[in-house]
């Protein structure tokens, strides 16, 4: 029951989570962090936990800095779960687990204990892993590993658990009990599947273990009946290295693997709600790692997503000889990106990270400059009315001092650059217009001087707001900041903008011939040159950037790509694939497989014809795709399309590079 009094439904309390990211190298931006990243992704995949990220950081290895952010992502924001990654070694700075138990107020150990259970299966350096799982309020904290591949493992292990622990924290009685009835209905095991040694291909586990593993999954799940009801012993149950069984996209897709069952599903029962069973399902998964997919920079990464394309490539005789994408103009090439191009959101940002960013809004002083009267020369304030003569000298104005005299007729008041102007003055003459007559006997005062010219009111003197007025917009909206832009925001003490979010942009090269820069040359083989040359004209104009490294001319691993450009950055640039070669898959990849926009696949220009440009709405965000010809020569006129692809510069279109197109 809700503090409140009234029922928690599903559709009353989305999940809302935390990403904390303890890393000094990511804070300092030496690194990147891909933990943090991938973990938003397996949060709101609504086939996983299918949450909302409600706040996202990243925090040095210092324990106060985790604990401030840990108590108000509790107590203020009140967070469902928050997921920490990183500082759970041995290192003298993982601090993380420390920081953890000075904010939690109950621990939840079988969490932490099946994280550790779930590791040692994988690296026996699984032991050396500190986490702390715990309780503050109404919000589950829980300490994942630093690295991508880790923090993603330990998330699926305790996954199957996770909506059953948020609900209980946040009193979601319908659901609590719902769960709680779909597993009253489960069967107890036989006899024989207790005592059952696991599948010979399963990870080395002492007996008396795989048997309990055996046993928690077939609880959960059910046994396999026959014909009869007759229960039988499972015979895919495994957790083998190799993964060489016939496994299931859905499973693996879903990174887990489950018992085969021919009964009735247990979402059949009439009494559960879809969440009831979903959550069911989940408790019902075996803690083994996802099988591993060979990723493109030649590291092995666990990818959830199964990408398996339906281009069918054995048909090469059947290949189109002349290409079906009509011939588009540049100037309607570059209107058409222009049209489908999406404005990104804004930002706030602090005014000495705003070199290269475009304003989201007006930005208005709040002060007067200059804030007082201010000598524009080094010389004597004086009253004007008392014309050219000799005069007492009562003191000096000094910049960043005020006056406390008077200047009073027959007197004047020595003044430097910037000073303030005393009262009674109203004219400045400069020292070059005066003659000293008399000084201090030490001669550090001057006493007495000469004015030798007529002075007119407001004589080289700025007056209140004479540089900047209160309240006037001094930078509009859509301005591109440089140098004098920052400058400006200082001298109105502005120090926070709102500016548009700048685009993340992923770069792959494909071809079966590319080799990467550091590689030695075999035959038949290429040093890859355009995907550096992309990257570096990008990141010149300051935008972030993916390197997704070099793709086989294989749909699959095209595919696969894709996948991860498309989950990781808002435009993605590919090179090679897109002419009339057999091997030349990627816009079938984007039609078949993505459902992708091909809005033009052919421009007029040279060389550079085949390039194409798509657009991929992917939930709710529309994804930006150039695909662009291998040709050598395109690595440099090729960027100047980039010209469209500004989304954190939508008010002014500024392009990217300024190469010409030939």
């Amino acid at each position: 029951m809700a503090a409140d009094g009234m029922v928690l439904t599903n559709h009353d309390h989305q999940t809302r989570v935390g990403i904390l990211t303890v890393s000094d190298s990511c804070f300092r931006n030496l690194a990147e962090d891909r933990s943090g990243v991938n973990l938003k992704d397996l949060v709101h995949d609504p086939s996983l936990l299918g949450g909302v990220i409600a706040a996202y950081k990243i925090v040095p290895d210092e324990i106060d800095e985790i604990k401030d952010t840990l108590l108000e992502w509790c107590d203020e924001q009140q967070l469902n779960l928050i997921l920490t990654t990183g500082g759970t070694g041995f290192a003298p700075r993982d601090v993380t687990p420390e920081a953890t138990r000075e904010v939690i107020e109950r621990e939840a150990p079988g969490m932490a204990l099946a994280m550790l259970m779930g590791s040692l299966n994988v690296t026996p350096l699984g032991m050396l892993s500190r986490p702390v799982c715990g309780i503050r309020g109404k919000t589950l904290i829980i300490n994942l590993p630093g690295s991508k591949k880790g923090s993603q493992e330990c998330f699926q292990f305790i996954l199957p658990a996770l909506p059953h622990a948020i609900d209980l924290l946040r009193e979601a009685i319908v659901q609590v009990k719902n769960t709680h009835a779909a597993l009253e209905q489960l069967p107890s095991p036989s006899p024989l599947l207790a005592n059952m040694h696991l599948d010979s291909n399963m990870h080395t586990m002492e007996p008396a273990i795989a048997a309990k593993t055996s046993h928690a999954v077939v609880m959960a799940k059910g046994a396999p009946y026959l014909p009869g009801n007759t229960p039988a012993p499972p015979t895919h149950f495994t957790c083998s290295c190799s993964h060489d069984q016939q496994i299931p996209d859905s499973i693996i897709s879903r990174g887990v693997q489950v018992l085969p069952r021919d009964s009735a599903s247990l979402s059949s029962t009439p009494s559960e709600s879809p969440r009831a069973t979903q959550a069911t399902s989940r408790l019902s998964t075996a803690s083994c790692p996802t099988p591993k997919v060979q990723s493109r920079c030649g590291s092995n990464e666990n990818i959830l997503r199964a990408s398996h394309s339906a281009v069918d490539i054995s048909k090469v005789a059947r290949r189109h000889r002349m290409s079906p994408f009509p011939l588009t103009s540049m100037d309607k090439a570059f209107i058409t990106v222009l049209e489908m191009t999406p404005i990104l959101g804004i930002e706030v940002i602090n005014y000495r990270d705003g070199l290269g960013r475009v304003l989201a809004q007006d930005i208005y002083a709040k002060d007067n400059l200059p804030p007082f009267p201010a000598s524009v020369k080094d010389g004597y304030a004086v009253r004007a009315a008392d014309g050219p003569g000799d005069r007492f000298i009562m003191g000096e104005s000094q910049a960043g001092q005020q006056p406390t005299h008077t200047v009073m007729p027959g007197q004047v008041m020595r003044v430097t650059t910037g000073a303030p102007i005393p009262c009674g003055a109203d004219a400045v003459v400069q020292v070059e217009d005066t003659e000293l007559l008399r000084e201090s006997e030490d001669g550090t005062e001057e006493l007495e001087v000469r004015i030798m010219v007529q002075a007119r009111p407001g004589q080289d003197i700025r007056p209140i707001g004479h540089d900047i007025r209160r309240g006037e917009c001094v930078l509009a909206k859509g301005t591109h900041m440089g140098p004098s832009e920052i400058g400006l925001l200082a001298t109105v003490g502005v120090t926070e903008v709102s500016v548009h979010k700048f685009p993340v942009v992923a770069v792959m090269s494909t071809g079966n011939e590319l080799l990467n820069p550091e590689d030695d040359l075999h035959p038949g083989k290429i040093r890859d040159s355009n995907r550096s040359t992309l990257l570096s004209t990008i990141q010149e104009h300051g935008y972030p950037t993916i390197n997704l490294g070099i793709v086989g001319d294989n749909p699959d691993d095209l595919l696969s790509a894709l996948h991860e450009g498309i989950s990781r950055a808002d435009v993605i640039i590919t090179s090679g694939g897109v002419s009339m070669g057999e091997k030349d898959y990627l816009k079938q990849v984007l039609d078949i497989d993505l459902h992708a926009q091909i809005h033009f696949g052919r421009v007029f220009m040279k060389p550079g014809l085949p390039t194409t440009f798509a657009t991929a709405d992917i939930d709710g965000a529309r994804k930006l795709i150039f695909a662009l010809p291998g040709n050598f020569n395109f690595r440099v006129t090729g960027p100047s399309l980039l010209e469209a692809v500004a989304p954190s510069e939508a008010e002014t279109r500024q392009p990217l590079s300024t190469a010409p197109t030939g």
